[in-house]
């Protein structure tokens, strides 16, 4: 399975662990941002790549019932961004670390929402891991094919009410959920690796959010 093209390129293009994290730009705000980290785990299933992603629990306090990859706040404890993702991923689909290696990480992002930096990371796993998701953090576990990522028959985009404003969002389909925000935009950077063609500007990247007319 690691000699899979999709894998060899994506690996390639990851920004190596060691190299000194730069956050992106942003506008002013009251406060920082707070920080976060997020793992795409991938590992083989059907003969295939695949990455878990969670239907985050309905009575959560933020992203309630969202589909997110694992992750969450960065604790002084943790020591580094990866040992955030890390500890997450325990936490919440119990899966150690040992059951993986971390590849590279992906460009962190701001979310506008709720205030967050996020640093991706991608790690691979050499089988299926075992997966015990915790009842209090996810609602259901959604194990995707990264191919999937790639059709365009999956991505789409429709005009929703968010905080009372119309806004024109872009989001993955994946059976009846859609995977959309921070985490279509950490997915769209694995998809902008992957694809061999130009992108339309006409459509939104994935994850783009923007004011519908």
């Amino acid at each position: 399975m690691l000699d899979d093209p999709q894998l060899l390129r994506l690996r390639a293009a990851l920004t190596p662990l060691e190299a000194p994290l730069t956050a992106p730009a942003a506008p002013a705000r009251p406060a920082p941002p707070r920080p976060a980290a997020v793992l795409v785990l991938l590992y083989p299933l059907a003969d295939a790549p695949h990455l878990v992603l969670e239907r985050r629990a309905p009575d959560l306090p933020e992203h309630a019932g969202q589909i997110s990859l694992p992750g969450g706040g960065h604790r002084p404890s943790d020591g580094s961004f990866l040992a955030t993702a890390e500890r997450e991923v325990l936490e919440e689909l119990g899966v150690p670390p040992a059951a993986y290696t971390p590849w590279g990480r992906l460009d962190p992002i701001i979310i506008p929402a709720s205030n967050y930096l996020v640093v991706p990371f991608v790690a691979y796993a050499n089988e299926r891991p075992r997966l015990r998701p915790s009842p209090r953090e996810v609602a259901e576990v959604l194990e995707v094919p990264l191919r999937s990522l790639l059709d365009p028959a999956l991505l789409a985009e429709e005009v929703w009410l968010l905080r009372g404003t119309r806004r024109r969002v872009s989001f993955f389909r994946h059976g009846e959920h859609k995977i959309w925000g921070a985490t279509a935009r950490v997915l769209g950077q694995i998809t902008a690796i992957l694809r061999d063609e130009t992108w339309d500007g006409r459509r939104l990247e994935p994850g783009e959010v923007i004011d519908a007319p």
